[in-house]
């Protein structure tokens, strides 16, 4: 708690370790597990999968690039502690008692980077994801009701990801980490999907689109020639687009007790995205989209949380257009683009009703990650 807010981060990370799949794959997929090794065409040492590295090694806008490896390094000076424990669970959790943070809720890095690929065996992919679930149900053990952990599901085989959603549940994760990119040739609406929204929204928990740079599988960033630029368009972009699939494709309609939540885009966005559907429902109502009941904004206000950065200037305009019910705050820690340690204190200084605050710190987060 900090100035009287209890405050809940709705986007941290975990970092995983170098030894994580090689400890926790099952027998049957150990020889095959993810391991540290040097990337192809790149030389540089990275997570290594079927041969192929977690992230795009070759391409418009490489992580290899020197001068952002170089920035981003410097970057995480600031989590000196951290690192030298190896990111613990401790020394988390000493950062989040210095900035008055109750909770966090816990996504990959590496993992979210392994589901920017296509994996040629699924059953490999299925099994690397109970793997790192394992890890995180073990890593969040140190304090389990304030290091809340997202599950990472085999996206590529739907059934594999059911089975998984249902197992993680029984493990203890509060919600589902998924890239809102197109996999497989499969987007987040997709028909396949049904199967599995119709499980989560029977067990009560969120979706979390959080999208990962770098990736193979399409993406908006696919169109700039560098990884900064690719990554301004990357994460906003596809986090949008998700939202107006989700929407306009009848997924809320059908499941509508399925939550999703959209963090690491930013929100300022919300009321333009909000606007822009808003004419064409006008327009053109539901003729394309028969299923559809209801405004698109009330489907966003029924099932739709977007995570905001404490230091974003467009917070005020966006909690007046469209109120502070469907807003969470986030911090990203701890990424070197995140905004770790002045993001609590960006946030207090926003100048927005301290009731909005309230909401943006704590009440809207815990209700969506049922935290209460």
């Amino acid at each position: 708690m900090r100035d009287g807010f209890k405050i809940v981060d709705t986007d941290s990370h975990m970092m995983e370790p170098d030894w994580l799949w090689e400890r926790h794959m099952e027998d049957a997929y150990k020889a095959e597990a993810p391991r540290m090794g040097e990337a192809p065409g790149s030389g540089r040492r990275t997570f290594l999968v079927e041969g192929e590295s977690f992230t795009r090694e070759k391409g418009k806008y490489p992580m290899a690039a020197k001068a952002f490896l170089k920035a981003a390094y410097k970057a995480m000076d600031r989590f000196e502690r951290a690192k030298e424990t190896g990111f613990s669970a401790k020394s988390r959790l000493m950062d989040m008692d210095e900035q008055g943070v109750d909770v966090q809720i816990l996504y990959p890095t590496y993992t979210g980077q392994m589901l920017g690929r296509e994996f040629r065996d699924t059953k490999l992919l299925a099994a690397c994801c109970r793997a790192y679930n394992n890890w995180a149900t073990d890593y969040t053990s140190e304090a389990p009701e304030r290091l809340r952990w997202a599950a990472a599901l085999p996206m590529q085989e739907p059934e594999e990801a059911v089975k998984e959603a249902e197992r993680a549940a029984a493990n203890g994760c509060v919600s589902y980490y998924m890239r809102p990119n197109p996999v497989g040739g499969r987007t987040l609406w997709h028909e396949d999907y049904h199967p599995l929204w119709a499980t989560i929204e029977k067990l009560g928990k969120p979706i979390s689109t959080h999208d990962s740079a770098s990736a193979s599988v399409p993406s908006f960033g696919d169109r700039m020639d560098t990884h900064t630029s690719g990554h301004i368009l990357s994460h906003p972009f596809e986090a949008m687009a998700a939202m107006a699939g989700l929407i306009w494709f009848g997924i809320f309609e059908k499941f509508p007790q399925l939550k999703v939540i959209h963090v690491e885009g930013d929100g300022g966005w919300t009321p333009y995205w909000l606007q822009r559907m808003e004419q064409h429902w006008k327009f053109s109502g539901n003729a394309e989209h028969e299923y559809l009941t209801r405004p698109p904004t009330e489907y966003f206000r029924s099932n739709v949380c977007v995570g905001f950065r404490g230091d974003e200037p467009t917070m005020k305009s966006a909690v007046e257009l469209v109120g502070d019910d469907n807003f969470t705050w986030d911090s990203d820690y701890p990424h070197p683009d995140g905004t770790y340690p002045w993001g609590v204190q960006a946030m207090l200084d926003q100048p927005i009703p301290e009731e909005s605050k309230r909401k943006m710190f704590w009440d809207n987060g815990a209700r969506i990650f049922n935290l209460a």
